[in-house]
């Protein structure tokens, strides 16, 4: 073995040995300079004896999770360290998956959300006869509202690529076979064939046969997808030059990961998900209460996993050959759940007003049917709201089951669902049965959630793994490494810049660092140091501190054309000032009535000078509360 492995793979076992060996050593991930440790136990002086180590820069704690900073050398010290662990269990498993759904799920809320409630109030305007389903207007705003439904796949092979470490134009491109017309026209036409007893040709791609399916609206097929062709991506030569390498990468993808989606990955788990759907159905015939509970339980993690549609084809089979269908109905308390979660949180969060638009927001589309800006924006980043939600839906599906309430025909699943539910000889005790068990699953989510989600602000403010006090210590190569921080200028709600309604911000053109919904309108310094420059409306400031960490503060979004109303600068350009001490005052007020996004850009602009940039953790941030690390 080469000498260079060999030392990284004696610094791997030194650090497995000061953590308590691998028996003390829940799970081990990396990102770009750093291991994060999740440990049973933290021995006695192992951070200390750690952070001793030759090429380790520094080691923060997080309430067991072990954050031990090696540069750009991780991925080295890694290979070393994760064949050394026990396998990982299952609550590591869960949670890496529900961060990168969420993950995936976040840039698209906003959108997700209003196209629902969109959707929502059509299907409403629809009904009751205030527009006509067969006119232009309609046909454009329902166009509008949908197409983000129905090409879901494209807008997520864009964020999981982004969120996996691939290029997101291979994703797009992978999508958009996917939802080809040719392929949902050829799938429509089987679905059809099959739905009528008329046999139908298979079609073969180099002799292997092909199964079509409409995955418009479809999760699993492009999220395996993307993660495959990231793997591929990843193994390709690098030693090639630039211009052969940046011609393989797209030809491995729509040579080699297309056919294997449609070949491998797409019947996969379209057959796990009919397999769901019909044991979901026998399970009905032997015993609907506990099928209407498990279904009730279950029904949002089939959403989060994305198998969830696998369902519909079923409950149209019912409706064709029976003329109604039992399945769907026991999914509506699901929905409900996740509403009334949601608006527990609502409700326990009244006071902040950044919180209460969005969750407010998410709460109105749930209603309508669209549950996944409640689930992926508010209720499952807290999880237990999300398990309060499924946990009170299980008792609402069971007494649907037991009362038999069926549904005689298919629409979205919504508050308007219960009309589907009236039989043709009239309104009877099952349609009662229904609303009344929905209306106990919301208040026993709302009370649960309000009662018993626990306190977040309270939490953050007893977070270690901000506390990281800058300090300059020397590796084994004689460098001088610091590490650096910046504290928060503003109290309110943090974000990711990947949220932010600014390409130019969200996509770190400028740099890299983090946002922040203000709850009050001053603007405090961050470090000590002095003032770089001041944009003409004072809606914006450059900084840089003592030890050259340049930063970029941009009040709330487009507020350049207030020219400067609602500002006042307390400090001019090339004056020096304390940490803490005011900089500007602005009307958050003035602000928000005029329609003005007060979301707060925070970017360190010479970013590339660092090796790593490690935003806060917090929900919610306090003036001074640490809110950058810089590496």
């Amino acid at each position: 073995m080469p000498k260079q492995s060999s030392y990284y793979e004696h610094l791997a076992c030194q650090i497995t040995e000061f953590l308590g060996g691998k028996k003390n050593i829940v799970s081990v991930t990396h990102c770009t300079t750093r291991l994060r440790v999740k440990l049973k136990k933290i021995p006695n002086e192992a951070i200390e004896k750690i952070t001793n180590l030759s090429d380790v820069i520094s080691v923060m704690n997080s309430g067991g999770v072990v954050q031990i900073v090696v540069g750009t050398k991780v991925e080295e010290v890694y290979q070393y360290i994760a064949p050394n662990i026990d396998a990982r269990n299952t609550h590591y498993y869960i949670n890496s998956l529900l961060h990168t759904i969420i993950e995936i799920f976040t840039p698209i809320l906003w959108i997700l959300s209003v196209a629902g409630i969109m959707k929502g109030l059509l299907f409403l305007f629809g009904n009751v006869g205030w527009l006509d389903v067969d006119t232009g207007t309609y046909r454009i705003l329902f166009s509008a509202s949908d197409s983000i439904f129905f090409f879901l796949p494209i807008f997520l092979g864009y964020t999981s690529s982004k969120v996996l470490g691939g290029n997101p134009l291979f994703g797009i491109a992978i999508a958009g076979a996917l939802v080809h017309p040719d392929i949902i026209q050829q799938a429509n036409s089987i679905f059809y064939q099959e739905m009528n007893g008329i046999p139908s040709p298979t079609e073969y791609f180099l002799g292997l046969p092909i199964q079509y399916v409409n995955y418009s609206a479809s999760v699993i097929p492009i999220l395996f997808a993307t993660w495959f062709n990231v793997k591929l991506e990843k193994i390709t030569p690098t030693y090639c030059p630039e211009v052969i390498t940046k011609m393989i990468r797209p030809l491995l993808c729509l040579t080699i990961t297309v056919p294997i989606t449609f070949l491998v990955i797409g019947p996969l788990s379209t057959l796990f998900a009919k397999s769901v759907a019909e044991a979901i159905l026998y399970l009905y015939h032997v015993s609907p209460g506990i099928t209407g509970f498990l279904v009730g339980a279950l029904w949002q993690v089939l959403v989060v996993i994305g198998i969830h549609w696998s369902l519909f084809p079923i409950a149209i089979s019912n409706i064709a050959v029976t003329g109604y269908d039992v399945i769907s109905p026991l999914l509506i308390p699901a929905i409900f759940g996740q509403f009334g979660a949601c608006l527990g949180v609502l409700i326990k969060n009244w006071q902040d007003k950044k919180i209460r638009g969005y969750v407010a927001s998410a709460s109105l589309t749930a209603i309508f049917g669209v549950t996944e800006p409640a689930i992926y924006g508010v209720n499952l980043p807290r999880k237990w709201p999300f398990i309060f939600g499924c946990v009170s839906a299980s008792l609402g599906s069971c007494i649907i089951a037991l009362f038999h309430v069926k549904s005689f025909s298919l629409g979205v699943l919504s508050l308007f669902s219960f009309a589907q539910f009236i039989p043709q000889n009239g309104y009877d005790t099952s349609v009662t049965a229904s609303i009344l068990a929905t209306l106990m699953t919301i208040i026993l989510a709302v009370i649960l959630t309000y009662l018993f989600t626990p306190d977040v602000r309270k939490q953050n403010k007893n977070t270690e793994i901000d506390n990281i006090e800058s300090f300059h210590q020397e590796d084994c190569l004689g460098n001088h490494t610091k590490i650096q921080k910046v504290l928060s200028p503003l109290q309110g709600t943090p974000l990711p810049l990947s949220l932010v309604e600014d390409t130019t911000f969200a996509s770190e053109i400028i740099g890299q660092g983090i946002a922040i919904r203000p709850e009050s309108g001053i603007l405090r310094a961050p470090f000590d140091g002095k003032v770089e420059s001041v944009f003409r409306t004072r809606h914006s400031i450059c900084l840089v501190s003592n030890q050259g960490v340049e930063l970029l503060i941009h009040i709330g979004l487009e507020t350049v054309k207030l020219q400067g109303k609602g500002f006042e600068l307390l400090i001019s350009p090339g004056e020096t000032f304390i940490t803490g001490q005011e900089l500007i005052k602005f009307d958050l007020e003035f602000l928000i009535e005029n329609g003005f996004d007060t979301t707060t850009p925070i970017l360190v602009t010479n970013c590339t000078n660092y090796l790593d940039i490690i935003a806060t953790h917090r929900e919610y941030i306090e003036y001074g509360e640490p809110l950058l690390t810089l590496i």
